[in-house]
C-alpha cells in the first residue's frame, strides 16, 4: 500500500474496526465437481473497494451468492470466512437466507424495481407494474434481508474494543440504518450510494410507505454520500417533504433530531495496482489470445455486465451503421466484446441478454466474409482478459444510458498500449472529470456514436496520444485513495464533534 495518504488513513484507522457490508462480497466460491475455488467477485464496487480491505484488515459483510458461498460460509463459526484461509487479510461473515427471501430481495425490489428507477429505465405507460408480489417481496424479502445485515453489523461492532467505524454500500441496503440506528443509538454510521439518485418526480414511481422507509433509514446515517453533487441534490429535493429541515448549500438534512450530512465524493481506481496487474503473468498470458484476436485489425472494444443500463444494443447498432456508411473498412477492423451474463433470474436481464447475442450474431452474418468476423464475444467473468483487452484496444467505447460513475474508462486508460480512444457517454457519472479528452456520444443518438467510430479510426496518431496522455494523468492524480481518503476526513471531523 504506497500513496500519499496512506499515513493519514492508517492512523485514521488505527483505532477503528472497520466494517463494510454490501450485497455483493469481494470473494465468491465456485464449486467444480468436489473442489471449491474462490474467485473475485464481479463488478466496480468491488473492484473499487477490494484494495482497500486487503490493505486495512477490515470486516465486508455480504451475502451468499452462490451454493459454494453456503458450503464455505457453513464452515466457519458465524458464517464468518477468513480470506484467504491460511493468513487472512480480511473476513467476510456471509449473511445467508433461505433463496425465496433472497430473491423477493434482490430479483424484485432491488433489481428491477430500485435499480430501473434510478436508471430511468421504466417505461411509464407500461412498466413497473406495482402488485401484490411486489408489496409482498418489500417485506418478506427486502425488509428482512435489511434486518439480517443489521444484525451482522451490530454483531461485529460488538466483538472488538475498538471503535466501529461502518460503512453500508448502496441501494440494496437502504433501510439498514434504522434497525442498527435501534440497537446502537450513538454508532457512527456512513453510506454511500454507487448508483444515480433520480430526480424525485421519478422516484416517487414507489409507493409511499417504500419511499418513507428508504429516506428514514439513509437518514439514520451521519454521512450518505454520492458519486456526483447532482444526485446530492436530487436526493435532498426527494427528502424535503418527510424532513424538518435542509440546508442545500452545505448539504446538510434533519430529520429526527439528527443531522445527516449529504457529500459527493467521486470515485476512481487503483492506479498503481492496476498497472501491476497488467503485468502479471496470468494477464500475459491472457494478451496472447487478445493479440491473436487484434492482429492487424483496429480493434474495438468493449466490456459491461449485460445490463440494460450499459446500452449495449445500441452501442452495436451504432457500429452496424458505422459498417453500412463506411465499407472501405471492411476487413480492417474487430470489435472485441467481453462481459459478463448478470441477474438473468430477472426476465429483462434474461431477454436482453439474448436480444445482445442475436444483434451480434445478425451483424457477423451480415457482414462476415470468409477470412474476417466483424465481432468476437467472450462472455464470461475474467478480469485478467478484461485487463489484458484494455492494453490493447484502439478504441474502447463505454455509453450507458445512465451509470453513477463507472471506472471502466479510467482503469483502461491507466494501462493502455494503443494509443486507444475512449468513446464516451454524456449519461456517466465520470464524464464530467474526463469529457475534454474523450469522444462524447448522446447515448440515445446510434448515428452520433457511428461517427464517434469513425473518428476514431480517422484521428491522428498524434491527437490519439494526446488524448491518452491527458486520461493517464487524471487517472494518476486522483485514485481510488483520494476517495476514501476524503471520506475519512469528513468522518474524523463529524466523530470527533459527536
Amino acid at each position: 500500500m504506497s500513496y500519499p495518504q496512506q499515513n493519514k488513513i492508517l492512523e485514521f484507522l488505527n483505532d477503528k474496526n472497520l466494517i463494510v457490508a454490501s450485497n455483493r462480497g469481494p470473494v465468491e466460491f465456485h464449486k467444480y465437481n468436489s473442489k471449491i475455488e474462490m474467485k473475485r467477485g464481479a463488478g466496480g464496487l468491488v473492484s473499487t473497494l477490494l484494495p482497500l480491505m486487503e490493505n486495512l484488515n477490515g470486516i465486508w459483510i455480504a451475502s451468499v451468492m452462490t451454493p459454494g458461498d453456503v458450503e464455505i460460509a457453513k464452515r466457519f463459526p458465524d458464517n464468518k470466512v477468513p480470506i484467504p484461509n491460511e493468513d487472512p487479510k480480511f473476513w467476510v461473515p456471509f449473511v445467508v437466507v433461505d433463496s425465496d427471501r433472497y430473491e423477493c430481495y434482490y430479483s424484485v425490489i432491488s433489481n428491477p424495481l430500485l435499480w430501473f428507477i434510478q436508471h430511468y429505465m421504466w417505461n411509464s405507460p407500461y412498466t413497473p407494474t406495482i402488485d401484490d408480489k411486489t408489496h409482498q417481496s418489500w417485506k418478506h424479502g427486502y425488509v428482512h434481508m435489511n434486518k439480517k445485515f443489521a444484525e451482522k453489523v451490530v454483531a461485529e461492532s460488538k466483538k472488538n474494543e475498538k471503535e466501529p467505524l461502518i460503512m453500508l454500500q448502496d441501494y440494496h441496503l437502504y433501510l439498514c440504518p434504522t434497525y442498527i440506528r435501534k440497537k446502537m443509538k450513538d454508532i457512527f454510521l456512513s453510506q454511500f450510494i454507487h448508483i444515480p439518485w433520480p430526480q424525485s418526480e421519478y422516484f416517487s414511481i414507489i409507493p409511499e410507505y417504500m419511499r418513507k422507509a428508504i429516506i428514514e433509514g439513509l437518514l439514520s446515517t451521519n454521512i450518505l454520500g454520492f458519486h456526483l453533487p447532482r444526485y446530492v441534490t436530487n436526493f435532498i429535493q426527494t427528502c424535503e417533504e418527510y424532513t424538518d429541515e435542509v440546508d442545500y448549500d452545505n448539504g446538510i438534512i434533519w430529520h429526527n433530531g439528527q443531522a445527516t450530512h449529504v457529500k459527493s465524493y467521486p470515485i476512481s481506481v487503483d492506479h498503481e495496482g492496476i498497472k501491476g496487474l497488467a503485468n502479471s503473468p496470468k494477464v500475459l498470458e491472457k494478451e496472447k489470445l487478445i493479440k491473436e484476436i487484434k492482429g492487424e485489425y483496429f480493434l474495438f472494444y468493449r466490456t459491461d455486465r449485460i445490463d440494460l443500463s450499459k446500452n449495449i444494443i445500441r452501442g452495436f447498432e451504432a457500429y452496424e451503421l458505422f459498417l453500412h456508411k463506411y465499407p472501405q473498412y471492411h476487413g480492417k477492423v474487430k470489435f472485441l466484446t467481453t462481459g459478463k451474463p448478470t441477474r438473468q433470474q430477472i426476465r429483462e436481464y434474461h431477454n436482453y441478454y439474448y436480444d445482445v447475442i442475436d444483434i451480434i450474431e445478425n451483424i457477423n452474418v451480415k457482414y462476415a466474409t470468409d477470412d474476417w468476423k466483424p465481432i468476437e464475444w467472450i462472455f464470461k467473468a475474467d478480469y485478467n482478459l478484461v485487463v489484458a483487452a484494455f492494453k490493447n484496444y484502439d478504441c474502447i467505447i463505454v455509453n450507458p444510458i445512465a451509470d453513477g460513475m463507472n471506472i471502466v474508462p479510467k482503469e483502461s486508460s491507466a494501462v493502455n498500449e494503443s494509443q486507444g480512444t475512449v468513446i464516451l457517454s454524456e449519461k456517466a457519472g465520470c464524464f464530467e472529470e474526463l469529457k475534454e479528452h474523450v469522444l462524447a456520444v448522446n447515448p440515445y443518438d446510434v448515428s452520433q456514436t457511428a461517427e464517434a467510430y469513425h473518428q476514431a479510426i480517422e484521428m491522428s496518431k498524434n491527437e490519439r496520444t494526446q488524448r491518452l496522455e491527458n486520461l493517464k494523468e487524471i487517472t494518476a492524480q486522483r485514485t481510488i485513495y483520494h476517495w476514501i481518503s476524503e471520506q475519512f476526513t469528513d468522518f474524523e471531523k463529524l466523530m470527533d464533534n459527536k
